[in-house]
């Protein structure tokens, strides 16, 4: 029997993308500063950057940010996975019955 291809889940995809970025912002948060106290305990004071003082002041929002967006897809993702599922049930079981109420087995 040939297998029903299952069209994608794009909220699946969009959840992968702002994973990616939560752990990405992460290690950015939590290594730059790291990094730059390193560079002035060696006596180079590291050069101005308009990304790591944002990074510094509103680093914390933008995780914040990206754990809402990651839940949200999530919850999204399985919705329509189980939306899909119940229409697929749905689908074959008045398939798979005759109008007097016996299966077709």
């Amino acid at each position: 029997m040939a297998s029903k291809l299952v069209p994608r889940n794009p909220f699946y995809l969009l959840l992968l993308l702002v994973s990616l970025v939560f752990v990405v912002t992460v290690l950015a948060y939590l290594f730059i500063p790291m990094i730059e106290d390193k560079a002035r305990a060696a006596g180079e004071a590291p050069p101005p950057s308009a990304f790591r003082s944002a990074l510094r002041h509103d680093g914390w929002r933008w995780l914040l940010y990206e754990l809402a967006a990651m839940v949200v897809f999530g919850l999204a993702s399985m919705g329509l996975d189980r939306w899909r599922s119940l229409q697929n049930q749905s689908d074959s079981a008045t398939i798979s019955s005759k109008p007097d109420g016996k299966s077709c087995d």
